[in-house]
């Protein structure tokens, strides 16, 4: 049985569930997604497929090694370098480890896309606590994407009512709800979906730093309301008391989430300008600004309500859990819906911000 650097014997390992193959324009596919790998040359298919088909069942290196060398024909240079691809591709994963009966079952697969271990990924979720701070459609989509996988703690803020209005974009609140404080008919839904997840609720609304300091302290603050002011608010009760958070809105029909501002590491809302200001330099233009916005109304829909919220929630379980490319992590980004187009605006650290710069000096 072949060892490990350590020494200790390898455990056997099979064919993760989500490697497919298939052919395509002369050439064969592995993988798919983020895990593909295209082979041109059709001297590989043969041994390759036969490779990947051997290990549907649990096997150790040695005996894939003997495999490809007995019954492929293949030199042992050649039987390493087919085995480097499959062992180095997160195409394998530990025998045993995937448990089509346990409820995280199918998330422990995306989580092994990555290369990551399912168990700890899981573990530091169960660990983790968000707070909530709107619990409007994005918080109502993203406290229910993070409680059902595994988040093990969350904290609903909000002070509003459930309104007619706000069923077309708010799902987990009913006709019978209006009415209704919006952060407990969101905590009975959570709960109702996964009794491990510990939930709890203020009844607040944010106004200022004295409302922020009430709150416990949480490994991510997600902030998905829309008051005047709160933006900066936050961040910078988050940048003092060394909370990560992450802004999730939306922009007329621009899905936006970002940036994930990690105090010490990352750079914080105010190293740049990342939002038009309502001063033009004239006191006469800046009462006719102020006027205008006044009357905005955000035209929201639910449809890019779920778009922010679901690119937001990915990145928030990969930051909790450790796993993966957080892609808002020193940027703000926005899908254009409208057009289908990605925009981005850079987050890099400033040494001269006024609110982190200190942080670095």
């Amino acid at each position: 049985m072949s060892q490990s650097a350590a020494g200790v014997p390898e455990k056997p390992h099979m064919l993760a569930p989500y490697v497919r193959v298939g052919v395509q324009d002369g050439r064969l596919f592995l993988g798919f997604g983020s895990i593909q790998r295209v082979f041109d040359d059709p001297s590989l298919w043969g041994p390759l497929i036969r490779l990947v088909d051997y290990y549907s069942v649990p096997r150790t290196y040695d005996e894939a090694t003997g495999f490809l060398e007995r019954e492929c024909g293949l030199s042992p240079e050649r039987a390493e370098e087919l085995l480097g691809v499959l062992r180095g591709g997160c195409y394998l994963i530990p025998a045993g480890s995937y448990r089509p009966e346990d409820r995280y079952s199918r998330p422990t697969l995306f989580h092994g896309l990555w290369g990551a271990d399912p168990q700890e990924v899981q573990e530091r979720l169960a660990g983790s606590h968000v707070v909530f701070l709107g619990c409007g459609g994005i918080g109502n989509l993203m406290s229910v994407a993070l409680a059902t996988a595994g988040v093990g703690r969350v904290t609903l803020v909000d002070a509003d009512h459930i309104e007619k209005s706000n069923l077309t974009r708010q799902y987990l609140f009913t006709e019978t709800d209006v009415g209704a404080a919006k952060c407990e008919i969101l905590a009975r839904e959570l709960r109702a979906r996964n009794s491990d997840t510990e939930v709890c609720t203020i009844r607040r609304r944010i106004t200022n730093r004295a409302d922020l300091d009430v709150l416990p302290q949480a490994d991510l603050l997600v902030l998905s309301a829309d008051s005047t002011g709160i933006t900066e608010l936050v961040n910078t009760h988050c940048v003092t008391t060394e909370t990560a958070w992450l802004n999730v809105c939306y922009v007329n029909d621009i899905a936006v989430w970002g940036p994930l501002v990690i105090p010490g590491q990352t750079g914080c809302w105010s190293c740049h300008q990342l939002t038009a200001r309502d001063s033009s330099g004239s006191a006469e233009l800046d009462a006719l600004i102020s006027r205008i916005n006044r009357r905005y109304q955000a035209p929201s829909h639910g449809s890019t309500n779920m778009l922010s919220s679901a690119l937001a929630s990915l990145d928030a379980l990969k930051y909790l859990g450790g796993f993966g490319a957080v892609q808002s992590l020193g940027r703000r980004v926005g899908v254009w819906t409208h057009q289908l187009r990605l925009d981005e605006q850079p987050s890099t650290p400033n040494p001269d911000c006024p609110t982190c710069g200190p942080l670095r000096a």
